[in-house]
């Protein structure tokens, strides 16, 4: 069995695990997106549509997996069950004594100027500021 595949079946198992988690309730359709949308992200190491859509590797046109992927991404409905069944999930690991550390440094906008909360950063990969 070609190790590509190996891998692809384990990241699948794991993904099916998680996404089932998250989609208690659900319709086949909307799990199904789900899954596909978690393991697309996972395979394509990407969040555009186009990507996720051909790491599915599915056999029909692309750009019909993609107006698929749209149209349940259009979902409140979905989006809203998904930031519940998340919190529900997460709210089991943190207790009063849990600190939740963000770093921001990493997120990067280059060409912003006028945005909320916008300040220098410095970078130590570049050793400058952005």
């Amino acid at each position: 069995m070609n190790n590509d595949i190996v891998i692809r079946e384990k990241v699948n198992e794991q993904l099916t695990k998680f996404s089932e988690s998250l989609s208690k309730g659900l319709n086949k359709p909307k799990r199904g997106f789900i899954h596909q949308i978690l393991f697309g992200i996972q395979a394509s190491k990407d969040i555009k549509l186009s990507e996720i859509a051909r790491s599915l590797q599915e056999r029909i046109k692309l750009i019909k997996i993609e107006i698929r992927l749209h149209r349940h991404m259009q979902d409140k409905e979905l989006g809203l069950h998904l930031n519940k069944m998340i919190l529900e999930q997460s709210s089991k690991r943190i207790d009063n004594d849990t600190v939740l550390a963000v770093d921001i440094t990493h997120i990067h906008k280059p060409y912003a100027q006028k945005m909320d909360f916008l300040t220098r950063v410095g970078d130590g990969i570049l050793s400058t500021d952005r």
